[in-house]
This record gives C-alpha cells, sequence and structure tokens, in this order.
C-alpha cells in the first residue's frame, strides 16, 4: 500500500508536468512542441531537420536543450549534426537522456521529440517516486514526491528539455538505494548517473570514498566500476568529437561565487521586476553560501556516509567553479549544483532539519519568476483573451 501510493503522487507529478507543457504549447507556441527545446535563430536549425519545423526564438542564441536535441537525433556522431552544437565533445558526454530517446524511439526520426519528451517524463517519475519512498520512510508523507518538480534543475529541465532532470532523478534513487544497503539498483543508478552529467561521476566518487573509509575495500572496488560505462563513452565521445568551450574551473576556491555577487547580470527590465529579479537573484546566490555552510557542518562527521561525502563532493564543485558561464544565471548554476541542494534537502527531511530545505527553495523562485510569462500566456488563453 505505501509503495502503491508513492507510484500514484508520482505519477500525478509526471501528470503536472504534462500538463504544463500542454498548455505553454498551447497557448504561448501555437501547438508547436518544439519551442520546448529552446531553439534561438542566431545558432541555426541543421538542414537535416528543416522537416521538423522547429520553433525558433528571434534574436536568441537559445539554451542547452537545442543541443540535446540534436544529439538524439544523431547520438554516434555519424550524421554530421555535432556540427551544428557549440561544443560537441562536452554536450555529447552527457548521453543518458538522448540516447535513451533515441533507444525508445528505435532510432526514427519522426519520434525522436515524442521519445525526448516521454523520457524526460520518465525521470520525472522516478525522481518523485524516489523522492515518495525516502519521506515516506521518513515522515509517513509520500506526497512529498511532488516536490521533485520543484526542484531547481527539474524546472529547468520542464521549461528548456535540458538533460538536468535525470541527474535530480538519480541523486534522489542514490540516496533511497544507499540507505538500503549495497543493491543492483544503487550500482545501476550509478552507472546511469556518470552518463546523465559528469558531475554524476562525483556519485559514484562518494559510494567509494565512503566505502574505503568504513575500511570496505572490496565493495569500493565494486563500485568503482561503476565508472567504467562513462569513461568509456567519453573516450568513443573524445575520439569523435572535435573539442570545445566548457564549463571552467579554478585552483581559487570562491573565485566563482564571489564573482557573480559582484558582478550580477543586466536584465532588459525596469522598475519593480527589475528589482525583484535582482533581489531574487542574490537570494539564489545566498542559498549557494547557507548549503555550504551546511555542508561543512556535516564535513566535521567522525565517518561521513553516503549523503555527507557526496553534499562534500557537489560543495567542492561549487567551490570550484570559476568565473563565467558556470555563473551567469540561476538556470545555469541552479542546474549544476542541484544535486547538493537536494541531498542536503533530503537529509533535512530524514532528520526533521527544516534548515536543510531552506537551500533548495531559495532557488526556486527566481526560476518561477522566469516562468511568470507563460503562466500569464496560459492564464489569458484559458480565459480567452488570447
Amino acid at each position: 500500500m505505501r509503495r502503491r501510493a508513492c507510484l500514484w503522487w508520482a505519477a500525478v507529478c509526471a501528470a503536472l508536468v504534462l500538463a504544463w507543457w500542454f498548455l505553454t504549447v498551447r497557448f504561448n507556441y501555437g501547438g508547436n512542441w518544439t519551442a520546448l527545446y529552446c531553439t534561438g535563430d542566431r545558432m541555426g536549425v541543421p538542414p537535416a531537420l528543416a522537416s521538423e519545423r522547429v520553433y525558433v526564438f528571434a534574436g536568441s542564441h537559445g539554451f542547452d536543450g537545442q543541443f540535446y536535441h540534436y544529439i538524439a537525433h544523431d547520438p554516434l556522431l555519424r550524421q554530421g549534426l555535432w556540427k551544428h552544437i557549440d561544443a560537441p565533445r562536452y554536450r555529447y558526454r552527457r548521453i543518458l537522456l538522448p540516447g535513451l530517446a533515441y533507444l525508445a524511439a528505435t532510432g526514427q526520426a519522426r519520434w525522436i521529440d515524442a521519445a525526448y519528451l516521454l523520457v524526460t517524463l520518465g525521470f520525472v517519475f522516478l525522481g518523485a517516486y524516489w523522492l515518495g519512498r525516502h519521506t515516506d520512510r521518513h515522515l509517513g508523507q509520500p506526497a512529498w514526491g511532488l516536490a521533485f518538480a520543484l526542484a531547481p534543475a527539474v524546472l529547468v529541465s520542464i521549461d528548456r528539455l535540458t538533460v538536468d532532470t535525470a541527474l535530480a532523478a538519480l541523486c534522489v534513487g542514490y540516496l533511497y538505494y544507499a540507505r538500503a544497503g549495497p543493491s543492483w539498483e544503487r550500482y545501476t543508478v550509478l552507472v546511469a548517473a556518470g552518463l546523465s552529467r559528469e558531475t554524476g561521476l562525483l556519485l559514484v566518487a562518494a559510494c567509494c570514498g565512503a566505502a574505503l573509509l568504513r575500511r570496505e575495500w572490496v565493495r569500493a572496488a565494486v563500485f568503482s566500476t561503476a565508472a567504467l560505462p562513462a569513461l568509456a563513452w567519453y573516450l568513443y565521445v573524445e575520439a569523435q568529437a572535435p573539442a570545445g568551450a566548457s564549463v571552467s574551473l579554478s585552483w581559487i576556491p570562491f573565485s566563482g561565487l564571489l564573482d557573480r555577487l559582484l558582478h550580477p547580470p543586466s536584465y532588459p527590465l525596469a522598475g519593480p521586476v527589475l528589482w525583484l529579479a535582482h533581489g531574487l537573484d542574490y537570494l539564489a546566490v545566498a542559498a549557494v553560501w547557507l548549503a555550504l555552510a551546511l555542508v561543512a557542518r556535516l564535513a566535521f562527521r567522525q565517518k561521513p556516509g553516503p549523503l555527507e561525502m557526496s553534499a562534500l563532493l557537489f560543495a567542492l564543485l561549487a567551490l570550484g567553479l570559476g568565473p563565467g558561464d558556470a555563473w551567469e544565471s540561476v538556470f545555469s548554476f541552479g542546474r549544476t549544483l542541484t544535486p547538493l541542494l537536494l541531498l542536503l534537502a533530503l537529509e533535512g527531511l530524514a532528520l526533521g532539519s527544516w534548515l536543510a530545505l531552506l537551500p533548495a527553495a531559495m532557488v526556486g523562485p527566481r526560476i518561477l519568476l522566469q516562468l511568470a510569462p507563460q503562466a500569464l500566456g496560459i492564464l489569458r488563453g484559458l480565459a480567452g483573451l488570447a
């Protein structure tokens, strides 16, 4: 019965996401579902996809979802679509979601878009299910699974079809299975995490590190092999794709975070909306500082477990992100650091510490503000004003 309740709430979460897609596509994008990829006219659409009539945003470079769309059509770099990707080697490492979309579509180009949406919904369902199981175990409240849709990376993925929902779901699954002990499910989650994003390998490192601290040599050796599929894929991509821009790391701790704090982005806004945008920006940056402080407190535990080790490694990632695109907007650093925010929130739910929930809650409002024009378009459409 408890598992059924978790499945039910996970289905509701996925249904809500699907409903949002349907409404925003219907009333904001004229029924063209490819608008969800956020393709910019400055990047151009590959001629091979001309038949899709891809929705293009004028005067825009678009967003990352457009590149993963191309990868889903050409996962093995055989059709030349990589030439239309800003950093092919960097993007192609994140093969899990677009690769699954290609497999779900059985390689048929006409089904790729539907399969991409279906796979994204699948990860929303899994993340909500695992979150429901986690909160049911500690609070007896499986309805908390709905909160998965409010994770920063998930909100961005819902809006722009990036691949980050996959790693967010896998982080929740990793913690859920880690608390249950060694299992094939935990190993599978770790394999998938490395293929979803490079940062997913931090979960593998955390799992092995926690085992080593407990002198569980065999367990550490076994779980270290979960990184092999990702590393093998990275080697393939290195051989097939040219190098390009990627996220810059810095040896100077806090350099990117401090630069973001001192040099906020400029927006083509005015008046109260501009003040609200900047205020929520600072709130999101403050969330990262608070998360780092909470991780520092966790680090003083004598034998950190998988959660503490994972949170520590993602905190080090936050410290090492240099100035640049990684901190350009909440849509950027909010996605990258969602595993840190999620892990802290899950620990807070388990221990009844509401303070640990704050970092994730402080990032969400700025992303939701970005979605406000779409929400207004939906309301106008439902009211018959559009």
